[in-house]
């Protein structure tokens, strides 16, 4: 399948672009045509209404056109989705052909708090909802990232193992039936 995994916060070092790089890297491993955006990639303007989409931007439409499936990785800021991932969503709900309809969506989060970027997951689900795209009601979250991820992105925690593979099978499955 073709898989477009997306987010992280624009530091490269980040908790979210360490889960993000891990889960491709298992994705790639079981065969899957795997594209990621993460850090500069997502360095968009900001969006204006009747402002030309920039080249970063049409790449990131091209790339979730082909997609069967997106994992979105999403830092929670203020319990919130961080606004450079927003701004990458705002431009791609302008382009044509949109690529959110009927589009199945993984959302998952790190975080060194306890609640793992749940919060930031629930704002993420309205968005999505809105502009058609279907999103797994599982989600992965990793509280205590910093503590539970290894330097790779992978959870150390077994617990947490099991769950995010749980999730990710579970994500695969719905992309398999509805694409």
């Amino acid at each position: 399948m073709r898989l477009v995994l997306m987010g992280g916060s624009l530091r490269p070092e980040s908790l979210n672009a360490r889960l993000l790089r891990h889960l491709a890297i298992r994705l790639e491993a079981r065969g899957h045509d795997v594209s990621s955006f993460t850090g500069e990639a997502l360095r968009l303007p900001h969006y204006e209404e009747g402002l030309a989409p920039s080249p970063e931007t049409r790449t990131l439409h091209e790339g979730l056109q082909a997609a069967q499936g997106l994992v979105i990785v999403s830092p929670e800021y203020n319990a919130g989705i961080p606004g450079h991932l927003k701004n990458a969503v705002d431009w791609l709900s302008t382009m044509k052909p949109s690529p959110w309809p009927g589009l199945p969506v993984l959302l998952c989060a790190a975080s060194p708090g306890a609640f793992g970027g749940a919060r930031a997951l629930m704002a993420w689900r309205a968005t999505l909802a809105n502009m058609g795209a279907l999103t797994l009601p599982e989600t992965l979250t990793v509280p205590h990232a910093d503590q539970q991820l290894d330097g790779d992105g992978a959870a150390t925690d077994p617990r947490t193992a099991a769950a995010a593979a749980k999730t990710l099978e579970g994500f695969l499955s719905l992309v398999a039936r509805l694409r």
